[in-house]
């Protein structure tokens, strides 16, 4: 049976994108952060450029990725694996409590994990649209971003881009670093074929990058250039 490797890539060089791309890898998802751009992607080890792939990913070292592999990659596994690690590491860093005490989010969080053990996914969803909501009117903010990410990732889960595009939209008021939440929604939007729209977040992402000044901001100017050479006009 074939084994899937689900990879994230780490702070790539435009170079490093350039040898993925080359070898054949299709990202399911491309961040640009203050830390710098991740890919993700899945490749299975019967794929014919699995073997050259993974040589370019030994050559960046294992600090530079991370990766889960799976014989089927089965929605169970998907919990396991991503969203209750990803709930635990925040519980750790004490994410919930410094959130305004708001026992409904934790409530859904929680809910929404045994939705997702007996595979309903669709109620799952129902029930963070409906904390989602009441967040963002009660203007809690870390929790928006909390829930649509959760969102978000269920949504991938199902192969369901524009519920991606929809939650990632959400959050987007809410983003500490709301110039490259744009561009992440600019390159979603791009990869669903709304050209238009995912040029007009691009140009919004270019213009608030102009007031900073880190070696990030440089560089998200450039791959925004890069992409959407009239950004820079329309900013």
């Amino acid at each position: 049976m074939d084994l899937f490797h689900h990879i994230t890539v780490l702070s790539l060089s435009e170079d490093e994108k350039r040898l993925l791309l080359e070898a054949g890898v299709e990202f399911t998802d491309v961040r640009k952060s203050a830390q710098g751009e991740s890919v993700s992607f899945v490749m299975g080890e019967s794929d014919p450029r699995y073997e050259r792939v993974a040589g370019l990913l030994r050559s960046l070292g294992k600090e530079r990725f991370r990766e889960f592999s799976m014989t089927v990659p089965t929605l169970q596994e998907f919990i396991e694996k991503v969203l209750r690690p990803s709930a635990e590491r925040l519980k750790q860093e004490g994410y919930f409590a410094t959130q305004a005490k708001w026992e409904y989010g934790r409530e859904v969080m929680q809910q929404s994990l045994e939705f997702l053990k007996k595979g309903q996914r669709e109620q799952a969803l129902q029930l963070l649209d409906a904390a989602i909501a009441e967040a963002i009117q009660n203007n809690h903010s870390g929790w928006v971003l909390a829930l649509c990410h959760h969102a978000e990732a269920i949504a991938l889960s199902m192969r369901d881009r524009q519920r991606q595009i929809h939650y990632k939209e959400q959050a987007l008021p809410f983003a500490k670093d709301y110039h490259f939440a744009a561009y992440n929604l600019a390159q979603l939007l791009l990869s669903d074929g709304q050209v238009g729209l995912a040029e007009r977040y691009a140009s919004e992402a270019y213009r608030q990058s102009m007031t900073q000044t880190t070696e990030a901001d440089s560089d998200l100017r450039a791959a925004i250039l890069r992409q959407w050479p009239n950004a820079a006009q329309s900013a």
